[in-house]
């Protein structure tokens, strides 16, 4: 990648994360009004990869997003996505480690407080796997992570969601 593309791309995260910050700040401003609270903003970054479009780091107190599945729809994204991380802090801020990720609490934030349905997930592309393992069970083939073959390996278990069978590495060197 020449410097000029990089430049570019580097000029528009920039951009990005100052949408995003100021999104952020919006959705902490709703909740400041409605808990009659102020809570503690977050650090953001653009470090989020793999198959998450946001990343809530409670400790931390950082929220990390995913600039890939921004740019696909940055509308949409901070629409949802950043409204959706925003509500894990205020929820961590307010009732701490006590609580279910996307329990009741976390529920009532998003509809109270964004006018949101309180999704899990998001329905952005992700990105390639650099290097994809295949698995398979009883009813189709799944694509494993370096990382999450590497588990397989050493002894973890996983189950299809559909047919409920042991997924098995498919050996292509055989």
């Amino acid at each position: 990648m020449n410097a000029l593309s990089r430049k570019a791309r580097h000029s528009l995260e920039e951009e990005a994360l100052e949408y995003i910050n100021n999104k952020v700040e919006s959705c902490f401003e709703r909740a400041d009004v409605f808990f009659n609270n102020r809570f503690r903003r977050p650090v953001c970054n653009l470090k989020q990869r793999g198959r998450a479009a946001g990343t809530a780091h409670l400790q931390k107190n950082e929220l990390r997003f995913n600039v890939y599945m921004y740019q696909q729809n940055p509308s949409e994204f901070m629409d949802t996505v950043v409204p959706h991380e925003v509500a894990h802090l205020i929820v961590y801020q307010i009732y701490g480690n006590t609580v279910k990720p996307h329990g009741k609490e976390w529920q009532a934030v998003m509809i109270k407080i964004y006018g949101l349905r309180p999704n899990r997930t998001h329905t952005f592309d992700t990105p390639p796997q650099k290097q994809a393992y295949e698995y398979q069970c009883s009813c189709q083939k799944h694509q494993f992570s370096k990382q999450r073959h590497s588990r397989a390996q050493k002894g973890t278990e996983y189950i299809c969601k559909g047919c409920k069978s042991t997924l098995q590495f498919v050996d292509k060197s055989k």
